[in-house]
């Protein structure tokens, strides 16, 4: 039986998104949906799973299999369900708050493990949704309400994080350029292994990045070498502009190499019907 082509409305939701006008979640969410078309992915065949906060609001706007899960918890979820079934494409969507800060850990030990997930960060420096405190990548010196006269912590570097974390694909995308962020989440997808694409956008509410990235941001070269760890440290360090692309990717053994119970067959091939019974049976 030929499978039909998934088209843009087929992961279309009725459900309207709740975001403030002008929210670099409306991009986000269409480039997801973007991209998982061009590949050719069906709704049927995709999971996200969603942290709290604004990225969360979008849980069900996207028609697909969704896991909304605790602050800073998306990633374990989704790892658990690519696990069961290796031939679903899992996504994990996430804040900058969720991930850099409360699920820090997580972050750390799925990039180390080379999770075979796509973790989509949704970073506009800023607690959105709680009406606007400090994160872990606001800047320096910018005043929010839990520091008024501004923050006096260095912001974390969400890319040279990820690098020495050992990720295998790092990647950084900005709203204000959509089909270039389309295009690095399909990359994101296609990689086997884990894959990090910390997304710059801006909160018009609480913390207007617009002008700094129109000013900011660059396409880096097609010429990079995306094997060069070195020098994927270099563009992400860089302070005064903002590179923007695939900064480093490597072919490496996913989690199913390492473990041979994953690599024969998925987990759901190895559990029978009667022992999921049996234990769903010990929370009655």
């Amino acid at each position: 039986m030929t499978q039909t082509k998934p088209k843009i409305g087929d992961y279309q939701s009725k459900l309207r998104p709740t975001w403030c006008p002008g929210c670099g979640n409306f991009v986000i969410n269409q480039m997801m949906i973007k991209a998982l078309v061009e590949l050719e992915i069906p709704p049927h065949r995709t999971v996200i799973t969603y942290d709290i906060g604004c990225n969360g609001n979008g849980a069900d706007k996207i028609r697909a299999y969704s896991f909304k899960s605790l602050h800073g918890r998306s990633l374990p979820p989704a790892i658990g369900v690519k696990y069961a079934n290796h031939d679903l494409t899992v996504l994990s969507v996430i804040g900058d708050g969720g991930l850099f800060w409360e699920g820090a850990a997580h972050w750390i030990a799925t990039a180390q493990r080379n999770e075979d997930i796509t973790v989509l960060v949704w970073d506009n420096q800023i607690y959105g949704l709680t009406t606007g405190q400090t994160s872990p990548t606001t800047q320096i010196n910018y005043p929010t309400k839990t520091w008024p006269k501004g923050s006096a912590d260095e912001p974390i570097n969400p890319i040279s994080v990820s690098l020495a974390a050992g990720a295998s694909f790092v990647a950084r995308g900005w709203v204000g350029k959509p089909n270039h962020l389309k295009d690095v989440i399909k990359q994101a997808i296609k990689h086997k292994g884990f894959a990090l694409v910390d997304i710059l956008q801006t909160c018009f509410t609480f913390n207007n990045l617009l002008p700094k990235y129109q000013d900011q941001t660059y396409i880096i070269d097609d010429n990079h070498d995306k094997t060069d760890k070195i020098k994927a440290y270099k563009i992400a360090e860089q302070t005064d502009k903002f590179g923007l692309g695939v900064f480093y990717q490597v072919s490496k053994p996913t989690i199913y190499h390492k473990y041979p119970i994953l690599k024969s067959k998925t987990l759901i091939n190895q559990t029978s019907t009667n022992q999921i019974d049996d234990l769903l049976a010990e929370f009655e």
